[in-house]
């Protein structure tokens, strides 16, 4: 029994030695920093690309009219043709009209002479008034004669006045540079007041006109870069406003958009496209801990669990950190904030 015994002893001995050094062999592997890799966020991160339909308009495209009744004699312009301010477009019959200048003219010279005699009349009456050789019924009736001669001359200067402006629009001419982009005149037509004689759109300054969803308004605002795509070409742009009106059938708001190099044709449609301003991680990149989603962070060799407000499941998640944040991928499964890491490469 005493042989029994010892040999029992013995072999407790060994077990109770056995599991204290598992122990703290477990112990100090746990201590242990743990394997991971890591990668910049700037490396991984992804702005989120947007893009909302556009049409190409132009600044100015004006349509032409006549501003006289006249009969067309000259239409030297045809669709297509170039134009600078100031081209001759259209030329008018303006015999009637110059007619009517000539005798505008004349009445302001019949005025001024009225005028002149009775000025000449209300001297003539004062002198006789100082002598008391005429009654002052007859001095106010030379002054009320003065008054309304130099009224009607007012009246017939602006008649004069009506009838250059009348000759000046014999001529049409453009008020913009621009493209002629249609006729609606021919020669010998006899144009009235505000037909439309031809159309006009400018070359320059265009704009790009998208109807944006309330989610999207915020996010143009935000853009890192924005382009107008069509037929394959990429057109860089600036935002220039937002309209603070919202079209109640849509239910969009239109911006404005200014092309920061060539211009696209009025009238092209495409779409406009930019990267907005925030930065998403991907969604295999997050863990959860206590019920949050987040990230692990390297901060000075210690894995740092960061929280991602509004964070869901199989979703890119946004993130505001610096880029150089460098995030622990490969590893980050088994980690709880806190724990020393050890990094042994970047992720790939």
């Amino acid at each position: 029994m005493n042989k029994v015994s010892r040999r029992q002893s013995r072999t407790h001995k060994a077990v109770t030695l056995a599991l204290l050094l598992w122990t703290i062999g477990f112990t100090h592997a746990a201590d242990l920093p743990l394997p991971v890799r890591v990668i910049d966020l700037a490396a991984i991160a992804e702005a989120p690309l947007n893009s909302a339909p556009a049409v190409v308009v132009a600044r100015h495209a004006p349509q032409i009219a006549a501003e006289i009744d006249a009969r067309i004699v000259e239409l030297p312009v045809d669709v297509g043709d170039p134009v600078v301010a100031g081209t001759e477009l259209a030329r008018f019959d303006c015999r009637r009209t110059e007619a009517s200048l000539a005798s505008a003219r004349a009445e302001v010279e019949r005025s001024m002479a009225q005028r002149g005699f009775a000025a000449a009349q209300l001297e003539r009456a004062r002198d006789l008034g100082r002598s008391k050789s005429i009654s002052d019924e007859l001095l106010q009736q030379r002054r009320t004669e003065l008054a309304a001669a130099s009224a009607d001359l007012a009246l017939r200067e602006q008649q004069r006045l009506l009838a250059q402006i009348d000759v000046d629009h014999c001529t049409l001419r453009s008020p913009i540079s621009g493209v002629v982009t249609r006729r609606h005149a021919s020669l010998g037509d006899y144009a009235t007041r505000g037909r439309a004689i031809v159309d006009l759109v400018e070359r320059d300054g265009q704009e790009v006109s998208v109807a944006l969803r309330h989610d999207q308004v915020t996010s143009l605002r935000k853009a890192t870069r924005i382009t107008f795509e069509i037929n394959g070409e990429s057109h860089p742009l600036a935002l220039r406003t937002m309209l603070p009106q919202i079209d109640s059938a849509t239910r969009t708001r239109e911006a404005r958009l200014l092309f920061e190099q060539q211009a696209a044709d009025p009238g092209s449609a495409g779409r406009v496209q930019w990267l907005g301003g925030e930065t998403l991680l991907p969604a295999d990149l997050l863990v959860r801990r206590d019920g949050r989603l987040g990230v692990f962070i390297l901060r000075d060799d210690v894995a740092t669990f960061v929280a991602l407000a509004d964070a869901q499941d199989g979703r890119p998640a946004v993130v505001q950190l610096d880029p150089a944040t460098r995030l622990i991928t490969d590893g980050r499964q088994r980690l709880s904030d806190g724990d020393p890491v050890r990094v042994i490469g970047e992720a790939e």
